[in-house]
């Protein structure tokens, strides 16, 4: 038997043919090819098998010991191949046992995080989701190897290969405890910038939209507080005379048990927008393109 990079796989579907039928003819019709073309190949199989294979009788074409024996064999994967090949199994999310990955960081997991998990109780009740907060620079290498299914936030393009979809859009709130001992009204221009911050700021990555609009002002916050996570600020402006800005989402979620005030940003910007992020990896698969229509359609009312 010669090695297998040098066999001819397709000998496979006309072995199977012909220890089913019995017959050339019945053989060719079946491969869609012309009887000497089948008569052809047959020879350069018997060739390469070093067997006769099948042997013409009255009763039709009988094959040898040798094909009795592989021919189970043969069958197997050939089965195989299209039970998991050639049969694409569709997305039946209810009947599945799958953990979704996802790439996301607190404030965007206030939001979905709960929709998401109260809709997959009922349509993939045994499905389980993890999520990390991965830093966004190292997100395209993470897509790419198949460690998330998808990416959920408020992030710039991730390069080539990835794609993305708009979930949600959020404007951005000033919060601060509701007896600060300054501020008692929406915040002007000149309110803001002469307050204490306590920010989320990311380890790497462009600046942050506001970080944006104030540069171009030739502005800035006074930074008394960096962390990494908008979720640790309502607890921090709530025991300080501090003020925060946090996605409208965050703010409307703490406001009362916090007891925070809640005023519109005093600086003119683009809403913060939620997308789902994949790579091109993922984006025929019909699980991952079942999950990203669930999560549209989830938001797209928003």
């Amino acid at each position: 038997m010669p090695d297998l990079h040098k066999f001819d796989l397709n000998f496979l579907t006309l072995f199977d043919a012909l220890h089913r039928s019995r017959s050339v003819t019945a053989a060719a019709r079946q491969l869609s090819l012309s009887q000497p073309a089948t008569s052809s190949a047959l020879g350069r199989m018997r060739k390469q098998f070093g067997d006769p294979l099948f042997v013409r009788t009255p009763q039709g074409m009988v094959p040898t010991p040798l094909a009795d024996e592989i021919a189970p064999a043969i069958q197997d994967a050939l089965q195989t191949v299209r039970r998991r090949v050639m049969e694409r199994p569709s997305a039946k999310p209810a009947d599945s046992v799958r953990t979704l990955r996802l790439s996301i960081n607190d404030a965007s997991g206030l939001t979905v995080l709960p929709r998401l998990m109260s809709k997959l109780q009922h349509v993939a009740p045994h499905w389980r989701v993890e999520t990390e907060a991965v830093d966004p620079g190292d997100l395209p290498r993470a897509l790419e190897a198949g460690e998330f299914d998808l990416a959920i936030g408020n992030l710039y393009m991730l390069g080539e290969g990835t794609y993305r979809q708009k979930l949600l859009s959020s404007a951005y709130k000033v919060i601060h405890r509701r007896n600060h001992p300054r501020l008692r009204s929406a915040l002007t221009l000149r309110d803001y910038l002469a307050e204490e911050h306590a920010v989320m700021r990311r380890t790497s990555g462009p600046a942050s939209l506001l970080e944006q609009a104030l540069i171009k002002r030739g502005q800035a916050r006074k930074i008394a507080l960096s962390v990494p996570q908008f979720l640790l600020l309502p607890p921090v402006v709530a025991e300080s005379d501090l003020v925060a800005t946090v996605p409208e989402h965050v703010a409307r979620t703490f406001a009362g048990p916090y007891q925070l005030a809640v005023w519109p940003l005093p600086v003119p910007m683009a809403e913060l927008t939620l997308h789902q992020y994949w790579h091109r990896r993922n984006h025929a698969d019909a699980t991952n393109r079942w999950v990203r229509g669930l999560l549209r359609q989830l938001f797209m009312q928003d």
